[in-house]
């Protein structure tokens, strides 16, 4: 709500990513209220949380650029389509670098979200030891966590204890241990009440 009142503009970031996909703009929504729950829960203060906030929102602003029968196919991406996607990522940070006073973190996380604790994923990048950034790294969680609960037209939402072991399962690969950690505990305490 504060970044809502605070940032004018948000609307002119969000309405093409609404304009693209209904989809894209409920899970960003989604995505960046779990990622400043996550960071939130670490202790990160307001003005870190602001901004994480803010660029989670866009994290998925790359979309705008893929083909929308892509976004919305009903079946399994062929290599074409997949490859198509995997440049969300490029097309987003190349996007928002360019909107003047926008969080320096909004191009950084649509630039890494993709990628993986381990280096790998997309955008390849082949830099040895290079990490994402922290923050990528909590919207990462959230981006995945939201995708397999949400219903897509190839497959329905997942158990969310399903998706717990899967996050497990890519937990030291895919992802932060300590934030896969964090994110699975703070999502068993609220799920309980």
């Amino acid at each position: 709500v504060a970044a809502f009142k605070k940032e004018s503009n948000i609307l002119k970031y969000l309405s093409p990513i609404r304009a693209n996909s209904d989809y894209t703009y409920t899970h960003a929504t989604n995505v960046a209220v779990l990622s400043v729950f996550q960071a939130e829960s670490l202790g990160i203060g307001q003005e870190i949380l602001y901004e994480l906030g803010l660029a989670a929102l866009l994290h998925d602003a790359g979309k705008m650029f893929i083909s929308k029968d892509i976004l919305e196919k009903n079946g399994k991406l062929d290599d074409r389509e997949f490859a198509e996607i995997k440049t969300h990522p490029l097309h987003g940070a190349w996007y928002l670098a360019k909107i003047p006073g926008l969080t320096r973190l909004a191009p950084i996380i649509a630039f890494e979200h993709h990628m993986k604790y381990d280096g790998t994923g997309y955008p390849e990048l082949h830099l040895n030891g290079t990490k994402q950034h922290i923050l990528s790294q909590i919207v990462a969680i959230s981006d995945f966590f939201d995708a397999l609960r949400s219903t897509r037209p190839y497959r329905g939402a997942m158990d969310i204890q399903e998706i717990f072991v899967l996050m497990k399962k890519g937990s030291g690969k895919d992802f932060n241990p300590f934030l896969i950690d964090n994110f699975i505990s703070l999502m068993h305490a609220v799920l309980s009440k």
